[in-house]
């Protein structure tokens, strides 16, 4: 519809600059947009009031002018009309509206996809939890998040991998395995001393005794011993996350590995390549990278005084082989405690001559649970933490799927189980998919009084004549544009705020029906009923598809 408007105005202006009507300027930046409110038509353009300025007359007047000048040979506007200081509003007709239900018929589960990423290859990295513990809410939110986006970018036509990186060296994973021989030793010696900054929970007694039943470290070095239990430990813990993720529909297309820089010499080969560039230097025995001429507050250690590389080491290595790779675009996803990290990873790319806008980051804002009115903090395994298993088992996949995109990532989440448990229309996943359920049954049953949603759509404007239908289709229109958007905002979570405004129209609309037996989908009437059918049917192949999106199922019951 814009496309064809904006074809409309720009052949129009054409005309008004070479009849002399309007002097001829550079065409202005102008928008179509959809007016919030339907009486005042179904687009409007500012054309006229961005051209005042170089024609030196009024909105009003060249909005005038500009109307005489509009031909309209495919009839395809009902109605044209000044406003306001210079708008002109435009109203469609409901044949053109209706020629959309007939393409989301058509196209049905391909409704929405678009090649407008011509095939970009895009690279996000999301979840990344360290392999010392389970899951947790801020992990899921991101999980939840990171799929979804990848599963929108793929349906528009980018080349998306997705990609978690391991870290699986350094400081955490040594002490996982000091928590972990801490709690085999403490079996036979209650007093021995737990890491000051060990892991807790009961999962790191669920890992003490499989090891011990699998292997004998008492005769080793106790050094050794650790070596071990931190290597089993990381195995079983990056074995639980991979079920947790599968469970939770989401899936990685490569698992990359902190340890495989290091054992691949890849480290040292990019650490040589900044310095020869002239980015490191040493001081007071550390080995240091000059971010800060890159946009950092601060120069950072690469390489402790001791020889251990930092975290930040192992990040510019990984990095910039994403860059190697190939990549047009990088995409990570992390917690919200990784704030300050964002500049230096940035500036580090930049030092190769890596544009800024390369890497993009979205950052997830936390997560709080609540039960009976109270918050939810602590985690019978975790300890700390409620981890995303435990959230699963209580609420299911598909409704902690919706609720983690509910809000923005850059806002706190509260989620409230007691809500996300109901059967009812305050339970914003059910409501979505109870919309696709009830239009299931609506098909069934016409399918039983012999009426089946008819292949042929001619006509069916004239019997689609309520604004609650006509809105419909609007929104119904939206869907592929939406998702373009969300390609380029990275807003996931206005995926779920459409269908849950479609869900609501599509629920007045039935509702009217309940209320009187002429505006049901189906009536006495075979050609009306058959014309609505039509409409539900374009609304639950745009919910099915919006659900998918989602990592949602759609039931055909419930």
């Amino acid at each position: 519809m814009k496309t064809k408007i904006d074809g409309i105005l720009k052949n129009t202006l054409s005309r008004c600059f070479e009849q002399g009507e309007l002097k001829q300027t550079t065409f202005p930046d102008y928008v179509i947009e959809v007016p919030k409110n339907s009486e005042h038509g179904h687009f409007a353009t500012n054309l006229p009031m961005t051209l005042a300025s170089s024609q030196k007359r009024n909105p009003r007047e060249i909005a005038s002018i500009f109307l005489d000048n509009l031909k309209d040979e495919d009839h395809f506007f009902e109605k044209m009309e000044i406003a306001g200081p210079g708008f002109i509003n435009f109203t469609i007709r409901a044949e053109e509206w209706c020629l959309i239900l007939s393409r989301i018929l058509q196209f049905h589960e391909d409704y929405g996809r678009s090649e407008m990423g011509h095939g970009e290859k895009v690279l996000f990295e999301f979840v990344s939890a360290n392999p010392t513990g389970p899951l947790h809410l801020g992990h899921g939110r991101g999980a939840a998040l990171g799929d979804t986006l990848c599963r929108i970018l793929s349906f528009c036509g980018h080349q998306v991998v997705r990609e978690f990186y391991v870290n699986d060296a350094g400081l955490q994973i040594k002490i996982l395995g000091e928590s972990i021989w801490a709690r085999m030793k403490q079996k036979g010696d209650p007093g021995y001393a737990f890491p000051e900054n060990g892991y807790h929970g009961e999962y790191i007694l669920d890992l003490a005794d499989t090891i011990s039943r699998e292997t004998d470290l008492n005769p080793e070095d106790p050094h050794e011993a650790i070596d071990r239990c931190a290597e089993t430990g990381k195995a079983i813990m990056l074995k639980e996350i991979q079920q947790a993720l599968d469970r939770f529909r989401v899936n990685f297309d490569i698992w990359s590995l902190e340890s495989d820089l290091h054992a691949s010499g890849l480290l040292e080969k990019t650490l040589a390549a900044v310095r020869n560039r002239g980015y490191l230097y040493d001081q007071e025995g550390a080995l240091w990278i000059k971010t800060s001429e890159f946009g950092d507050d601060k120069d950072r250690v690469i390489r402790k005084g001791d020889g251990q590389f930092t975290y930040f080491a192992s990040d510019i290595a990984y990095h910039l082989e994403k860059h190697r790779r190939g990549f047009t675009k990088a995409i990570n996803i992390w917690g919200a405690d990784h704030h300050g990290y964002v500049p230096r990873v940035k500036a580090a790319l930049i030092s190769h001559d890596i544009p800024e806008t390369w890497l993009s980051v979205l950052l997830i804002q936390l997560v709080k649970l609540w039960q009976d009115g109270k918050e939810v903090r602590m985690s019978k395994r975790a300890g700390s933490f409620v981890t995303l298993q435990e959230l699963l088992d209580e609420v299911g996949v598909d409704a902690a799927r919706f609720v983690f995109l509910t809000k923005s990532h850059d806002s706190p989440l509260d989620v409230d189980m007691d809500l996300v448990k109901k059967q009812d229309s305050e339970n914003p996943v059910y409501y979505v998919q109870y919309a696709h359920a009830r239009i299931c049954s609506i098909i069934r049953k016409a399918e039983l009084e012999g009426i089946a949603v008819p292949d042929n759509h001619d006509g069916i404007s004239k019997h689609l004549v309520q604004e609650e239908e006509m809105a419909l289709i609007r929104t119904m229109w939206e869907f592929p544009s939406l998702l373009e958007d969300i390609c380029r905002t990275l807003e996931a979570h206005r995926l779920t705020y459409y269908l849950t405004h479609l869900a609501a129209s599509f629920h007045r609309y039935f509702n009217m029906g309940s209320k009187n037996g002429d505006l049901r989908v189906i009536t006495e009437d075979r050609t009306l009923t058959q014309a609505r059918l039509i409409l539900v049917s374009g609304v639950k192949i745009i919910i099915a598809n919006g659900l998918k999106l989602l990592g949602i199922s759609a039931p055909e019951k419930m």
